[in-house]
């Protein structure tokens, strides 16, 4: 099929979206953070992990690396990462954790002053979105088991357990900062490895030296916006327009290109983006911005296309 033809159906496809309902428009962002570069594999490395640790999507990690054997890492192999991501900003002050990228965004005097990997709920106990704020801390927390992760320990035949004094064997770590909803927070790990990950109870958890540098200097009454948008859009100081779209992590149902095309076009920028190059953002999902104005030269959608458009808004808009 021509690009000219693509263009032509998925325009349709989203008009026609649109007559059956109006659709939501989204926020357009301006900053895109972090970097495209090489990661050296250390002992105890694997991709699951490496992949939690830098936010990527599997698909491109996956599609950066190539490998011939992906269950056996050796120390020193070199591989292709990055921890790009469209910055979701809210307030000058405040926590954005974006659910859809694993990522806790920290806001300070109108910056961003650092961006954590975060590991969420998984699909049966997802974290609930929502605007808290946090209203308390403690150091070596114990863990009171809730009762329905105690029917969870009695269906898989586990021993029950009703609580976890401090120490190595507790899932909450060192620190636990309490947000303004009974029983959830954002605290430690003993299972560093899952940071970045889908995979709690709906709580969010932080590397240990990432949680205390939280526990120690995010104040009380700090505002906490947990969001889930895996599709985001920034335009950058150019005026260039970038997608990021990540798989939907809570909703059985695959991203439809008409769709985010509808939504794009109720965000008013229907006339500077392509709607073929949105349609291969929505399909390969890897999670990382890639560009999408009118009339860019896109790149063949490769992984080496994505990394070389993105490394252009690094140079202009990143952050740490």
């Amino acid at each position: 099929m021509s690009r000219r033809l693509r263009l032509s159906t998925i325009l349709a496809l989203a008009l026609a979206h649109a007559a059956l309902a109006t659709p939501r428009g989204l926020p357009v962002y301006s900053q895109i953070a972090g970097s495209d570069r090489e990661y050296v594999v250390v002992a105890g490395d694997s991709l699951w992990a490496i992949s939690g640790r830098f936010t990527m999507t599997n698909q491109l990690l996956e599609a950066l690396n190539p490998l011939d054997d992906r269950n056996h890492l050796h120390v020193g192999q070199r591989l292709r990462v990055s921890d790009r991501h469209v910055v979701p900003r809210r307030d000058a002050e405040g926590i954005v954790i974006d659910v859809a990228a694993r990522t806790l965004f920290w806001f300070r005097k109108g910056a961003l002053e650092a961006r954590f990997p975060v590991a969420v709920g998984r699909a049966d106990w997802a974290t609930p979105p929502g605007r808290y704020r946090i209203i308390g801390r403690r150091e070596d927390p114990v863990w009171h088991v809730p009762p329905s992760i105690q029917e969870e320990m009695r269906r898989r035949g586990e021993p029950v357990v009703t609580s976890v004094g401090a120490g190595p064997d507790n899932p909450l770590g060192k620190y636990w900062i309490q947000l303004s909803a009974a029983g959830y927070g954002i605290h430690g790990t003993n299972a560093p490895m899952s940071v970045g990950k889908v995979a709690t109870h709906g709580c969010m958890r932080l590397l240990p030296e990432h949680v205390e540098r939280l526990f120690h200097e995010a104040p009380d009454g700090l505002r906490v916006d947990v969001i889930d948008e895996p599709v985001k859009v920034a335009r950058d100081a150019e005026g260039r327009i970038w997608l990021e779209v990540h798989p939907d992590l809570y909703r059985d149902r695959p991203l439809q290109a008409a769709e985010v095309v509808s939504r794009i076009v109720a965000t008013g920028l229907g006339d500077v983006v392509d709607a073929a190059a949105v349609a291969g953002v929505v399909g390969r999902a890897w999670g990382t911005p890639e560009e999408v104005t009118r009339g860019h030269a896109h790149a063949e959608a490769t992984p080496d296309g994505a990394v070389a458009d993105a490394e252009a808004v690094s140079r202009s808009a990143a952050g740490p």
